[in-house]
């Protein structure tokens, strides 16, 4: 206790009391000075903080903004910010993906048309030619095939090798297993001259009006302001604000006839990619129909005419007409560009007798756009098909990785041609890297 605590004081007041007063008081004092120092030593401490991080959020800016201006490719959106008398240009780019394949020819000569022969006159039917692969096509984005025979009318006749020509239940069939873009350009669009190119474009814009047919055009556009025009024209297809070009050129177009097929010469290639790059596609997939026919080998010109195109900075060259499989290469272009080449695919479906005619191939990749707006090729890969010719509906197209040599020996072709005498021509023309057991190319681009 202490010595004061109950001594009166010189007024004669106790000492107890004023001690106590003078304690509380100072005590309370303190107490709130403690208190505002805190409060500025945090509000302090807050403004320095808010100072370094609001800093640091402006240098990190200008430096985004640096980049993105900066970075290569394509993008999608832009922005203008005054700054002083200067602008400011704020660019992004939204990732996206595009996924393709491709099959080679439609063969559809006697065998396969009478395949798909209904008992009751001329009804015909070919959903089945497709049935074994219509999952796999219905993965991608972009699925292509090409039209080798044309759908000309019945007046022709159906089931020949030279002129071909299928009933056009055949392009129903192709719709149904999920084909998106028929390419037409090729050696055998004018078998029936224009007037077969008309009907069959007429058949098509009645049936399936939004289904791009590419490489020929309407033989009289000014009559038929309606009909397709992609050799005038170039294809192109958008996603996630993403777009590509296809186009499709095919050897072998004479004189005139340029305005109704779309010509695989070196002034229509260049034409089209420029014209592919003003309407906004930032990436091009070529289809030249082009080769030697029955020939494994890849002749001068189709190393001529894909050196041109990934010259030009086309990203993906996809081949068709020799009906045989041949080999996968990339290519260099300008700045180290490099340009993904199928030579090849082959038959999609075939009525030919030779077996190398039965297999064939479907490219599968895709295209992918990143948010610094540069693009690559990934997941590249050419799984071989095999034509599998049989009675009626079992007549159809199987992926190599499904086709066993129980399925075999239920078609024409029996013992002959197994699944081991495919994967063998497969290793010849596609090389070591070609998985036997996945039945599948893998390619890195």
């Amino acid at each position: 206790m202490s010595d004061f605590s109950n001594k009166p004081n010189a007024s004669g007041g106790d000492q107890r009391v004023f001690a106590n007063h003078y304690s509380r008081a100072r005590g309370v004092a303190s107490y709130r000075q403690r208190r505002r120092v805190n409060r500025i030593t945090k509000i302090a401490v807050w403004i320095v903080l808010v100072l370094i991080v609001g800093g640091a959020a402006v240098l990190f800016g200008r430096q985004l903004i640096y980049a993105l201006t900066h970075s290569a490719g394509s993008t999608t959106s832009t922005e203008s910010k005054a700054s002083g008398h200067e602008d400011v240009l704020i660019t992004t780019t939204q990732p996206a993906s595009i996924s393709f394949v491709a099959a080679g020819d439609v063969v559809a000569n006697g065998s396969v048309v009478e395949s798909g022969k209904k008992t009751d006159g001329n009804a015909y039917n070919f959903v089945h030619l497709f049935s074994n692969i219509s999952d796999e096509v219905g993965k991608f984005d972009v699925r292509m095939l090409n039209q080798e025979t044309p759908m000309a009318g019945s007046d022709h006749g159906f089931g020949g090798t030279n002129p071909l020509n299928a009933p056009q239940d055949l392009g129903r069939a192709e719709v149904a297993a999920g084909f998106n873009v028929i390419l037409h350009a090729n050696d055998h669009a004018l078998d029936w001259g224009t007037d077969g190119v008309h009907k069959e474009l007429s058949w098509w814009h009645t049936e399936q009006p939004n289904l791009p047919i590419l490489g020929v055009a309407e033989p009289d556009p000014v009559k038929n302001p309606g009909l397709s025009d992609y050799v005038s024209d170039v294809y192109t297809y958008s996603k996630d604000g993403f777009k590509i070009a296809v186009l499709n050129h095919s050897f072998g177009i004479e004189g005139d006839d340029h305005s109704v097929v779309a010509p695989l010469d070196e002034d229509k290639v260049r034409e089209d990619v420029s014209r592919a790059r003003d309407l906004g596609a930032e990436v091009i997939v070529a289809c030249p129909h082009w080769g030697d026919e029955n020939n494994p080998e890849i002749s001068d010109e189709q190393r001529e005419y894909a050196e041109l195109y990934a010259k030009l900075g086309v990203d993906v060259i996809v081949g068709t007409h020799p009906r045989v499989l041949q080999g996968v290469e990339v290519l260099s272009g300008e700045g180290n560009h490099k340009t993904l080449c199928y030579y090849s695919l082959g038959c999609l479906v075939s009525g030919l007798n030779a077996p190398e005619h039965f297999l064939g191939g479907m490219a599968e990749f895709s295209i992918d756009r990143s948010d610094n707006g540069t693009y690559t090729v990934t997941g590249a890969k050419l799984k071989p098909v095999v034509t599998h010719r049989a009675n009626g509906d079992e007549y159809s197209t199987y992926l190599l990785a499904d086709y066993t040599d129980e399925i075999a020996r239920t078609g024409w072709d029996g013992y002959s041609y197994t699944r081991s005498f495919y994967d063998q021509r497969c290793e010849e023309v596609l090389g070591d890297d070609y998985d036997t057991d996945a039945g599948a190319l893998s390619i890195e681009v």
